[in-house]
């Protein structure tokens, strides 16, 4: 952070900006609730809002629960799950800690491996279901 307190120091127009907008909320901040807002992984940084936005994936996931088995990719189930597992871990190893991050990576993961788990069950379900119609092929032969 630079002296004056602004989160960013180069002086392009989106950071005179947001420099702008941070110095006129600084002034509002209740004192309870300063040491939240000066905090290294505070809503002054990019480390409260990327996790906040990223919640939305959170969302997505739940929301594809209802989705039909059969149109989940497996592949990208596996990948963002197993991304967040990684970033779960990053999180506690950063400094400062942003358990935020932890939370949000550790609740994606977990939903797509639900989903991952969906896509396997549906495709085993179906190998049986094919397996049983050739043994009845086979059976009437």
């Amino acid at each position: 952070m630079s002296q004056n307190g602004a989160t960013t120091t180069r002086m392009g127009f989106s950071s005179k900006v947001y420099n702008g907008i941070i110095g006129a909320a600084d002034k509002h901040v209740p004192a309870k609730m300063r040491p939240l807002w000066m905090h290294p992984a505070g809503p002054k940084t990019i480390f409260f809002w990327a996790p906040l936005f990223k919640w939305g994936l959170v969302i997505a996931g739940l929301s594809d629960l209802t989705r039909p088995a059969d149109t989940i990719s497996a592949n990208a189930c596996a990948a963002l799950g197993l991304t967040n597992l990684i970033w779960t871990r990053y999180s506690l190893v950063i400094i400062p800690k942003n358990y935020s991050l932890f939370a949000v990576n550790l609740f994606v993961s977990i939903t797509q491996l639900v989903q991952l788990g969906r896509a396997y069950n549906y495709q085993w379900e179906q190998s049986k279901l094919q397996a049983s119609k050739q043994e009845q092929l086979k059976a009437e032969l």
